[in-house]
């Protein structure tokens, strides 16, 4: 299969959000690879202010978090894989599975990223 029947298979939504994110493919090729994965939150959760979520690594660094991206922080505790992340996500918000993976991966590259969660 080329790369292009890839991202026609499955994709829904068109094209005009793909430039601002990695494709739908994209994105679940690195779920796959981060499946398996036990991700494990870092820092301190400080409060929350108008629906923005303060989790700080030290003194000098403090994040400001979206609902989403501090709910999935929260869920890293080393204990759950990725995958079981997704499941638990899918059936606590009664959402399809497939509409979870996305945000999954791209909050928990984010989150990464920062350094707020180590795989």
């Amino acid at each position: 299969m080329s790369e292009e029947e890839g991202h026609a298979q499955g994709e829904e939504h068109g094209h005009e959000h793909e430039h601002e994110h990695p494709g739908h493919g994209e994105l679940l090729a690195r779920f796959n690879e981060l499946k398996g994965v036990k991700p494990v939150r870092q820092g301190e959760f400080l409060g929350e202010e108008k629906e923005k979520f303060y989790v700080a690594l030290s003194e000098e660094e403090v994040y400001e978090l979206s609902a989403l991206a501090y709910y999935v922080w929260v869920m890293c505790d080393g204990e759950h894989t990725v995958g079981e992340l997704a499941e638990a996500i899918s059936k606590e918000a009664q959402v399809d599975f497939n509409d979870v993976v996305e945000p999954l991966v791209v909050a928990l590259d984010q989150l990464h990223e920062a350094g707020l969660v180590n795989y």
